[in-house]
């Protein structure tokens, strides 16, 4: 898996390796090959080894996360890639780490807070997910669910009209 980054300005640069430093006393950054420091407040998005992560600062108007577990603070990782992705961003609440899940419809779609309207709005087109997330099921709530309809979705084949 190659690593880069996506730059503020739009510019993206591949790199061998990409780290996360966080510590005592310094603002969480990533290191690239070892020797390039690249400050958070200059990238938009990144791709190192484990995951794709992007700054909720272009998608959110929540308060920036300053939880830095796996990824840079303030940015969401994708957890679910497809036709459909799931994101999660890590925040503190005051007393908690907290996750909040957005979506997004393929690469280029808006990033949306997770919602049953939402989430209703991007699988319309899709019955079998519809009927999940339509299911009353008692085993089937929550994120459960939303994983479940996410996965339908982007594993069912597309049956189009001529």
């Amino acid at each position: 898996m190659n690593c880069f980054v996506q730059f503020t300005d739009g510019t993206v640069k591949q790199y061998g390796s990409l780290r996360l430093v966080t510590g005592i006393f310094q603002q969480p950054h990533l290191v690239a090959d070892d020797n390039v420091v690249i400050p958070a407040t200059a990238i938009k998005a990144y791709q190192n080894k484990e995951y794709y992560a992007v700054s909720q600062k272009t998608f959110t108007k929540v308060a920036k996360s300053y939880v830095a577990v796996e990824a840079l603070p303030g940015f969401a990782v994708r957890v679910i890639t497809g036709r459909l992705n799931v994101y999660s961003l890590k925040y503190y609440n005051g007393h908690n780490t907290t996750e909040k899940l957005f979506l997004q419809s393929g690469e280029e779609g808006q990033i949306l807070p997770c919602s049953a309207d939402a989430l209703t709005g991007l699988v319309k087109d899709n019955s079998e997910a519809v009927a999940v997330l339509q299911s009353k099921s008692k085993m089937l709530t929550g994120t459960k669910k939303l994983l479940t309809v996410v996965d339908v979705y982007n594993n069912s084949k597309l049956i189009t009209k001529n």
